[in-house]
């Protein structure tokens, strides 16, 4: 049988274009060296002075036991692009931040990426250079995804009213807004980059809610609330083109623990994520070496260099892939792993599994597509999807698959694989209908 590997990582880099700095302007964290802990763990420790008392930075150290493991897998979970919170930062009791990284290298400016001789926008002079890379790059489209929106003033319409209400990676400020509008005691919302809390208090005070929202720039993972003041609910829009890619459930799970109270309600409540194999011949084209239009040269060696370990992104590629139109699905749309997040933390994600599929029909099967849905309750009504049969037609179609859009990894026969050459192109799988020997993996 063959092993497909369909990874279902717990960050991801979420904004595609290449930095104009030299090194990378932000990373998500998968490893903490172990040469940089003590410094990590005192930078965590410094105050947020955009906080509350009732809010302040946690400084509580965690140390050995299963408590000791969860705080390094949140500290290792995704950092949004240009935080600047006090994790990165060497923030005093004034309340100035040198807005510096984990390198101790200032965050660069937009200004930074502009080439000499261009004009600079004033009002973006000084700002954050990777915040506004990244709103331009998919948070606009995020606003704009009128189903996801409803989604969420939906979900919170029943749970908030005379409630108190915790944001997680608050942005804009949206989903704090519909929560104090639909009637929430208060709202306390949690974003990690200065300019963006900016913002978000100018859109707080021009809605006229000042007096429900309060926001606080950090992460969440790092903010203490007393207990008097745990919220009843919590809501987050923390998804990535991956369900679980910009750190969701670490999180869901932390703010569960520490920012509410027990039984606590969360939106969205569940989640899971989905593969399909497809077959198209224009993926083909771009992905792989094609003899038909080599001008009659052999130019197989090129294709030793196919990507089939990585899983990337439908916007990496610059298309949605509801527009291809030879696009085949060679099997049915297969749950690798089912999320509940009002329960689940990392612990509950197993490290591999695997599923048999049968092949709808003959033909090559070029990638698998990751795709995901999620939902506000247990009776799975009321839901975002990312899969592509379901944005193709809608009029919000476009805008999700500009911010989210599908995973996409490329496939080869693995068998064939282990005893090829370096220089040997993949072996394309073949499949014929009604086979059910194959095997997919996530992990």
């Amino acid at each position: 049988s063959q092993t497909f590997l369909v990874t279902q990582p717990m960050s991801e880099k979420r904004n595609h274009k290449k930095p104009a700095q030299s090194k990378p302007t932000w990373k998500p964290v998968t490893q903490k060296p172990a040469s940089s802990e003590q410094t990590l763990r005192q930078q965590q420790q410094r105050a947020d002075p955009g906080a509350s008392a009732a809010a302040e930075t946690n400084t509580a150290k965690h140390s050995g036991g299963s408590t000791g493991r969860v705080q390094q897998a949140y500290a290792e979970s995704f950092i949004p692009p240009g935080c600047d919170s006090r994790i990165w930062g060497n923030g005093d009791a004034s309340g100035e931040t040198d807005e510096e990284d984990e390198a101790g290298e200032t965050l660069p400016r937009y200004e930074e990426s502009i080439s000499r001789g261009f004009w600079i926008p004033p009002r973006l002079r000084g700002r954050n250079g990777p915040l506004i890379e990244a709103v331009n790059d998919w948070h606009y489209a995020m606003l704009n995804d009128a189903q996801r929106n409803q989604f969420y003033w939906d979900a919170l319409a029943p749970l908030v009213t005379g409630r108190r209400v915790i944001d997680i990676g608050a942005g804009s400020g949206l989903l704090s807004l519909m929560a104090a509008k639909l009637g929430a005691q208060w709202v306390i919302a949690i974003e990690g980059t200065r300019d963006m809390v900016d913002l978000a208090e100018v859109n707080v005070a021009r809605n006229h809610q000042e007096d429900k929202v309060r926001i606080i720039h950090d992460l969440s993972s790092k903010v203490k609330l007393r207990e008097e003041e745990k919220a009843d609910v919590i809501v987050s829009e923390t998804l990535g083109a991956l369900m679980l890619g910009e750190g969701m459930l670490d999180y869901m799970a932390d703010a569960r623990r520490r920012l509410a109270k027990p039984g606590a309600l969360v939106v969205p409540a569940g989640g899971a994520q989905y593969a399909m194999l497809i077959s198209s011949e224009s993926l083909a084209m771009v992905s792989s070496v094609q003899p038909h239009c080599s001008m009659g040269f052999d130019l197989s060696a090129i294709g030793s260099l196919q990507d089939t370990g990585n899983i990337f992104f439908t916007k990496q590629w610059g298309f949605r892939l509801n527009s291809i139109v030879d696009l085949t699905e060679m099997s049915e749309r297969v749950c690798i792993l089912d999320v509940d997040f009002g329960r689940d933390d990392r612990s509950s994600v197993p490290a591999t599994k695997s599923f048999r599929l049968k092949a709808l029909r003959d033909g090559v099967v070029h990638a698998v597509v990751a795709s995901w849905e999620v939902w506000s309750d247990q009776n799975k009504q009321n839901k975002i999807t990312t899969h592509l049969q379901d944005t193709k037609h809608e009029t919000w179609g476009f805008a999700r698959d500009m911010q989210w859009g599908q995973g996409l990894q490329l496939v080869e026969d693995f068998d064939t694989a282990n005893v090829s050459d370096r220089h040997t192109a993949p072996a394309p799988f073949r499949v014929k209908e009604g086979e059910d020997s194959k095997q997919v993996g996530g992990g």
